[in-house]
């Protein structure tokens, strides 16, 4: 195969899509959803035709008529089931059931959809991946990562990738996937890794800090220091006597001792004696200590019965006391963003390295496919788009979907020679878009590409 590169090039612009975007939004509200069949239509054509290989855009011919009817069906299937399930949870579970085990149908179904209505140069693609297949990559793959507790995921994603991609067809010529299990597994790997460390480290650095406070503990009050302690309940004066033996020489009151002999002799005794002291009261007297108890706790000013503060709320209060609340929101801000990166890294990694393994790994016939995305583009992407989308209240929408086409077809070529005078075209029947419209509805997203 030659080393020849045709990148692939998106030409749309978020001014352009804004307005088919927000015609496409406002006309559904109005029509109460009827017209987003032609709204996807519209929204497909754009992005289709404005993807560009050899200078020559990419067409989309469904019908919204089409998909319109496939969604009517599977709305109706969803409020069915809806109201079924709120009546009778057995009969919603066993409809749920009836949807999975109809899940291969539905995501073989609307694939052939997408495919036979996508074109490049008039020759239309096509998807021709059997049921039987499908039912044992989306059902007993599935099955699977259950009885293996996911340890089975790469595997599943392997063949749920070279399942679709291998079903796909340009003409009469067959896409191709070699990607091994193996390479699956290296990726994930990382991902399994990265977490375990985490949760290592939440487990851990607690639990040094509880073992420090208490060989702290330890090596204050040391017991030696309050032997044979005892404390005794006296009614005749309402309260409890404690007594310590000559090496403290003193007697302590639970209500007139001085603080901080007190405050000594409270912790070392909840350390040695407070336990097995309580055990041994009868009812009446472990309710009249309680009673005593809180009433010194009460007349104590540092007593504080409010919740504590958390370590954040505390880091705040500290950073806006020291250098005021712009410096505390900044610094939040930026503690925002770090969690975002965080939570986007995972993603980004995911989607760029499947990314690229699989199109990497892909071909029809005479042409391969080139991919070089990258994890640290793709966070700050995803970062900034949502920044975008919150401060705008979702009218960046167009602006996002765009700047995402973009970074895609320009991390992505063609290598070989793209002579498309070799592949020869074969005409399919429209395939119906019930399979697709049901997918969507209740949430099934797999897609080619």
């Amino acid at each position: 195969m030659s080393d020849n590169k045709t990148p692939v090039v998106f030409t749309g612009k978020a001014s352009e899509y804004f307005g088919i975007w927000i015609v496409n939004l406002l006309l559904s509200i109005v029509t109460l959803g009827i017209y987003s069949a032609w709204a996807k239509v519209r929204r497909n054509k754009y992005f289709y035709n404005n993807t560009l290989v050899d200078g020559v855009g990419f067409d989309y011919h469904a019908n919204p008529i089409a998909i319109l009817k496939g969604r009517i069906i599977a709305f109706v299937l969803f409020v069915v089931y809806s109201t079924t399930y709120s009546l009778s949870p057995v009969i919603g579970i066993l409809m749920a059931l009836a949807l999975f085990i109809a899940l291969p149908w539905i995501i073989v179904r609307g694939m052939m959809f997408n495919a036979r209505n996508s074109s490049y140069r008039g020759l239309r693609f096509d998807f021709n991946g059997k049921y039987g297949e499908a039912v044992k990559v989306f059902i007993g793959y599935t099955l699977l990562i259950i009885v293996t507790l996911g340890l089975a995921i790469p595997f599943v994603e392997q063949r749920t990738q070279k399942f679709i991609i291998t079903g796909h067809k340009f003409g009469v010529s067959n896409f191709k996937m070699e990607a091994l299990v193996r390479d699956f597994y290296k990726i994930y790997l990382i991902l399994f890794i990265i977490p375990l460390l985490g949760i290592i480290a939440a487990v851990a650095i607690p639990a040094y800090q509880v073992y420090k406070v208490k060989a702290g503990y330890v090596s204050v009050y040391q017991p030696q220091s309050f032997k044979q302690t005892s404390t005794t309940f006296n009614n005749d004066n309402g309260g409890f006597i404690k007594v310590t033996d000559v090496t403290t020489a003193e007697t302590i009151d639970d209500v007139t001792a001085d603080a901080a002999a007190s405050d000594a002799f409270n912790a070392a005794n909840s350390i040695v004696a407070e336990e097995d002291f309580v055990q041994s009261l009868s009812p009446e007297e472990r309710a009249e200590y309680e009673r005593l108890i809180s009433a010194a706790d009460a007349n104590n000013p540092e007593y504080d019965t409010a919740a504590p503060d958390t370590p954040i709320k505390e880091a705040f209060s500290g950073i806006a006391a020291k250098w005021g609340l712009a410096a505390a929101a900044l610094i939040g801000l930026v503690g925002i963003l770090l969690y975002l990166a965080i939570i986007f890294s995972f993603i980004a990694y995911m989607k760029s390295r499947i990314q690229n393994l699989v199109f990497n790994n892909t071909s029809l016939e005479h042409i391969g496919f080139f991919s070089n995305q990258r994890m640290r583009d793709l966070i700050l992407l995803y970062i900034t788009n949502a920044l975008i989308l919150l401060f705008t209240l979702g009218l960046a929408t167009p602006w996002v979907q765009i700047r995402m086409a973009k970074y895609r077809a320009n991390h992505l070529a063609l290598t070989g020679e793209t002579d498309w005078d070799k592949f020869v075209g074969e005409k399919k029947d429209a395939s119906r878009a019930l399979g697709e419209e049901i997918a969507e509805m209740f949430d099934v997203d797999i897609s080619f590409g």
